[in-house]
């Protein structure tokens, strides 16, 4: 489809971005649970790591040049009682490895983790090995959690030929469901002197005031206070402390049912290669005239029908009109690029 050059796409601009009364502002937001805007500050987990060594393998371990595994065996085998040294340690059947895990926040001890196991050394598959008692230990060097367990992700080995085929397809990172237990708890706690702390997920000042807002006209009382606009600190109700909702689990929970509407700034986002172009509704456009190759595109204030093209306001509509009139993705790039250039775009444009 050609672009005819003499149209001119004329958009009318009505309302506005900001609104004089917090009442009508909020009707732009999206009713959201608190639950998906925030964090429970202190409620979180904690990254494991452990060294430690995947045996069975059928030839598929590292070699005699990975020293390091080499050595590792040579320290299991002397405190299981062997007395050898590390050059006398076949390792083809043998591979180093790395163990990670996610403690979650308030774990217990038996509690069962997924591992994730990475070779460090020149093996060609873990597939079919067992994973050796290993400790995992946080940032504090602590040990919360040991692993051990069968690793099989049903990888197909045929063709090998007493385990030397081809694996170049065969897994050198596996997952492996349940197979760490926690062995010791991890201290932490959600309540600070009498008051909890929401995390912003994505901070904003009008969404903190909002939240803090809704929790006080909820409770009849002054709890919440927006202490910036990534945190919220929420007091206690210390009245009635018998009083089984004031627990602060049932407290906590009822917070995160309330609903709020949400705010958040305006952004218009550009995926350069596929020429997806992903906007809010109300992301608006100044009067401004823009000349790209043959096409000339004007926006007034005024409300004007020009063709089979309906003037509009909004960077969705603009670009619903552009691609009727045969305008492509690299042309929409470009047109909202100058339009962020020539500040006429009122939204942060992100290009991927």
């Amino acid at each position: 489809m050609k672009i005819n050059h003499n149209i001119f796409v004329s958009l009318l601009l009505t309302g506005f971005i900001l609104c004089e009364k917090p009442a009508m502002a909020e009707l732009l937001g999206t009713a959201t649970r608190i639950k998906d805007l925030v964090e429970i500050r202190g409620v979180r987990s904690n990254p494991l790591v452990g060294y430690g060594l995947v045996i069975g393998l059928n030839g598929t371990g590292d070699s005699k040049q990975s020293i390091a595994t080499n050595k590792a065996v040579a320290n299991v085998l002397n405190r299981l009682g062997a007395n050898v040294e590390a050059k006398d340690v076949p390792t083809r059947n043998t591979a180093a490895v790395l163990v990670t895990a996610e403690l979650p926040a308030f774990a217990r001890i038996g509690d069962k983790l997924d591992l994730r196991i990475s070779s460090i050394g020149d093996a060609k598959s873990l597939e079919g090995g067992t994973l050796v008692l290993t400790p995992l230990s946080a940032a504090d060097a602590n040990i919360y959690a040991v692993a051990q367990g069968p690793i099989s992700q049903g990888t197909s080995m045929a063709g090998a030929e007493g385990g030397q085929g081809n694996t170049s397809n065969a897994p050198k990172t596996v997952a492996i469901s349940k197979s760490a237990t926690v062995e010791r708890e991890f201290a932490s706690t959600f309540v600070n002197n009498g008051s909890i702390e929401l995390s912003l997920r994505n901070a904003d000042f009008t969404t903190a005031s909002r939240i803090a807002q809704v929790i006080n006209e909820t409770y009849g009382d002054y709890l919440a206070e927006p202490q910036n606009s990534g945190l919220i600190k929420v007091r206690l109700p210390f009245q009635n402390m018998g009083n089984p909702s004031n627990n602060p689990v049932t407290f906590v929970s009822a917070i995160e049912q309330i609903t709020v509407n949400s705010d958040s700034r305006a952004y218009v986002v550009i995926n350069e290669r596929t020429g997806t172009v992903i906007s809010g509704d109300n992301v608006k456009i100044l009067p401004v005239a823009i000349s790209h190759g043959g096409l000339q595109i004007k926006v007034n204030k005024e409300t004007k029908r020009i063709g089979e093209i309906q003037g509009t306001a909004t960077v969705g509509e603009l670009v619903k009109a552009l691609s009727a009139m045969g305008a492509g993705p690299k042309d929409l790039v470009a047109i909202l690029q100058s339009l962020e250039a020539a500040k006429a775009l009122k939204a942060e444009l992100k290009i991927l």
